[in-house]
């Protein structure tokens, strides 16, 4: 009996860059690291969501524009088709188009470009300042404005100069990843429908939960420094029965002394919806003020009295009573390249794909960060 050989195959595999925004051609065999070399690129990401949400541009093929090479090519024949498609209303061709294999890469990668959109998958991540790296290692540095300035120098006086403070963070970024796998006879028996391109598009919005929901743990680590709050939705007798003028003046005298102000508070919403209800706030007897832009479970607004402090309201915050008081630059969002392929197994009957992202927020300045204890019941 003679055996045959398999070959699991990789088919077309992609690398994101962050710094440049770009997707690139990709092999999965290459570790990543300082000499790993970029292959041709495939598309410029940024743009391709730019004129993805652009609802009034006139030419639907401008996202032609945002690929290079050989794939601005591809991408002209696959999106001039589309357009047909959407011109003549022509299912059938639809169909024909969407699952064709001439256009797999189009189909597949794009999960890399669109991490620009406003998908609802929580606010927490675009808090932050976002540090885009090539490698996946090394230190970031951060700077203290301590600097001297002396005053009633007498004549001939030496002045020393002051060198400002200096710190170092070490920054290894992990990796996480997911993948999706659809068998041949699936693929049979769903008879034509594309389950497995919507599988892939679903890999991208929980990857950007899933960040969101670090990105929330990164915060929720920063203990050691708290401030002992009031509960805003206290009430007695049908009105707030706690004032919390004391505790914002606590806040400002608190950051007074620190090297940046406090422009971020962060806590879940139930927090923030009840200090825009409380009655020192709104006034006795006065209607519920609306909340603009407001949506359960994630949003932003000013923060009442102190100008200049957002509030940031995200249930991906685990705490049911505690907020944080921070300086936006105390933590930094790390990211590194990003990549994706299909694996084809014929003996396992299977097309498998993967995505792989290396991505961490980091507390570089922790001494910027305080818990704030007890804002609800």
């Amino acid at each position: 009996m003679v055996m045959s050989s398999y070959t699991i195959e990789y088919k077309n595999p992609v690398i994101y860059n962050p710094v440049d925004r770009c997707v690139y051609e990709d092999n999965p065999n290459e570790r990543l690291g300082d000499g790993y070399e970029f292959g041709e690129p495939i598309f410029n990401a940024r743009r391709f969501a730019e004129v993805k949400k652009d609802k009034n541009a006139s030419d639907p093929l401008k996202i032609t524009d945002v690929f290079y090479g050989k794939h601005g090519e591809t991408a002209n024949d696959y999106y001039s088709k589309m357009d047909k498609v959407r011109k003549t209303k022509d299912k059938s061709l639809a169909a024909a188009i969407i699952s064709s294999k001439e256009y797999p890469l189009l189909q597949t990668s794009v999960v890399l470009g669109t991490t620009e959109e406003n998908i609802k998958t929580g606010i927490l991540v675009s808090q932050f300042e976002e540090i885009t790296l090539n490698q996946l290692s090394g230190k970031y540095a951060s700077f203290a404005h301590d600097l001297k300035w002396f005053t009633n120098l007498g004549e001939g006086d030496k002045i020393e100069p002051s060198l400002g403070g200096y710190s170092e963070t070490t920054i290894s970024i992990p990796k996480s990843g997911a993948s999706v796998a659809i068998t041949e006879r699936a693929k049979q028996l769903i008879n034509g429908a594309d389950v497995y391109s919507r599988l892939v598009n679903q890999l991208g919005i929980i990857r950007l939960q899933k960040e969101n929901e670090q990105t929330a743990t990164e915060i929720e680590s920063n203990t050691s420094l708290s401030i002992t709050g009031v509960d805003w939705g206290a009430r007695s007798s049908g009105v707030s029965s706690n004032n919390p003028l004391d505790k914002f003046n606590e806040f400002q005298t608190t950051f007074s002394t620190k090297s940046a102000p406090a422009n971020l508070f962060i806590s879940k919403w139930l927090g923030f919806a009840e200090l825009y209800q409380n009655d020192f706030i709104k006034g006795t007897t006065q209607p519920l003020l609306p909340i603009s832009g407001a949506k359960f479970g994630e949003t932003t607004g000013n923060f009442p009295v102190l100008n200049g402090i957002k509030y940031v309201a995200d249930d991906a915050i685990s705490s049911a009573t505690a907020g944080w008081l921070m300086a936006s630059q105390a933590i930094k969002i790390f990211r590194g390249p990003s990549r994706a392929y299909t694996v084809t197994d014929p003996d396992a009957e299977t097309e498998r794909y993967v995505t792989k992202v290396h991505f961490e927020p980091k507390t570089i300045q922790p001494e910027l960060v305080y818990k704030v204890t007890g804002i609800t019941a």
